[in-house]
């Protein structure tokens, strides 16, 4: 195998990594924000089941945004340490 051929697997794998956690996240936010927000399931939303899942999913992502820029930070300081 070439080093073009590693390189491109490489990439590969990490795309399919990426996708899977980002389609666990969004089952994570899904699970979640609906047995917060859903107290009676029926065939509609209203108007409090929206506004509530909305919120929900945005504090969850904000602070899924705030985790991994805080690991990253760390990471990167850690690496920075061990040079």
């Amino acid at each position: 195998m070439s080093d073009f051929d590693v390189e491109g697997t490489k990439r590969k794998v990490q795309n399919e990594l990426a996708a899977a956690a980002l389609q666990d996240l969004f089952q994570k936010i899904t699970d979640k924000c609906y047995v917060k927000c859903i107290v009676k399931p029926g065939a509609k939303l209203d108007n409090n089941d929206q506004t509530c899942l909305a919120k929900c999913m945005d504090r969850y992502l904000d602070t899924m945004t705030v985790v991994s820029q805080t690991m990253a930070a760390r990471s990167q300081q850690q690496s920075d340490g061990m040079q």
